[in-house]
């Protein structure tokens, strides 16, 4: 197995088993932002309505037609009634893999789409355990996050992860679509980068929507943080872990950096890579802007 699959399944791992550590958190009543609005679900934290982000050109992104969300197995009666009736939700395009869609399975939810859309390979690699993972981390490259990201879009897998995320957004005439990993924020986090610069937003915006996971999860990585804290004493899988439940700028730059050097910009490889031609772009465009 190659060091890069290595690093992604490190990650996917890490939020298989700490991803969710205690009870859901209650977020603040939703807020809006120059970064969308934060959806106040009891059992979801990360979750936003991407409404209302303003584009280059002074256009915004369309509320109520896309939502970012982190793993829906907490969402409550209450929270599956206000994404359908509140948000309209037609479609979910869960980013995870196999052993963690079977692990902490999506609720259901009558009438919605669901598509299962790994972006990353599923494996066992690593074990199932947290003492297990512990290990793992203790001898993990500390660059681990930012390899991921690169990987994210560089990998044929995640690719056409993407792609099918993208086919599913020029197909979604009304009502919106959620799409979610674990947590939220990295596989999640570079479906919005690339929605969000397929829209003309500027990468400015979009590394500061980015970065919210980091304020989303702050509860929930504290609890995680402290649970691996009392497993082990390794500062090696102390410091990685953290740096797994953490976003940063560097990580998305890394995935920036990728798409440069291999596809000259990110209009390029979302035209190449995703088949966003110019139609197709403007297409996107007319449904999911409005002045």
């Amino acid at each position: 197995m190659n060091h890069m699959m290595k690093t992604g399944l490190t990650v996917v791992l890490g939020t298989m088993l700490f991803g969710s550590v205690g009870t859901p958190v209650v977020a603040n009543a939703a807020s809006k932002t120059i970064y969308g609005t934060k959806i106040s679900l009891k059992g979801a934290s990360n979750v936003q309505d991407m409404g209302g982000i303003k584009t280059k050109n002074g256009h915004r992104i369309k509320s109520h037609r896309i939502i970012r969300s982190n793993k829906m197995i907490n969402y409550t009666k209450n929270d599956v009634k206000i994404i359908k009736s509140t948000y309209k939700l037609k479609t979910v395009v869960d980013f995870r893999s196999g052993n963690e869609i079977k692990n902490t399975p999506d609720v259901k939810i009558a009438n919605v789409k669901y598509i299962k859309d790994g972006v990353v390979k599923d494996s066992n690699f690593g074990g199932n355990s947290q003492a297990e993972f512990a290990q793992q981390l203790a001898t993990m490259d500390p660059n681990h996050m930012p390899e991921f990201y690169q990987g994210l879009v560089s990998d044929k897998i995640s690719i056409k992860g993407y792609k099918v995320f993208f086919n599913q957004l020029l197909k979604q005439k009304k009502g919106s679509t959620l799409f979610h990993c674990t947590d939220g924020k990295d596989r999640t986090g570079i479906g919005a980068m690339l929605f969000l610069s397929a829209m003309g937003v500027s990468k400015q915006t979009i590394m500061k929507e980015y970065l919210r996971s980091n304020h989303n999860l702050a509860k929930e990585n504290k609890i995680a943080i402290s649970a691996m804290d009392k497993l082990t004493a390794n500062k090696n899988a102390r410091a990685n872990f953290r740096r797994l439940k953490a976003v940063k700028k560097s990580y998305l730059n890394a995935a920036y950096k990728t798409i440069d050097k291999k596809y000259g910009s990110v209009d390029n490889f979302l035209k190449t890579q995703i088949g966003l031609d110019a139609h197709k772009k403007a297409q996107l465009r007319s449904m999911y802007l409005t002045k």
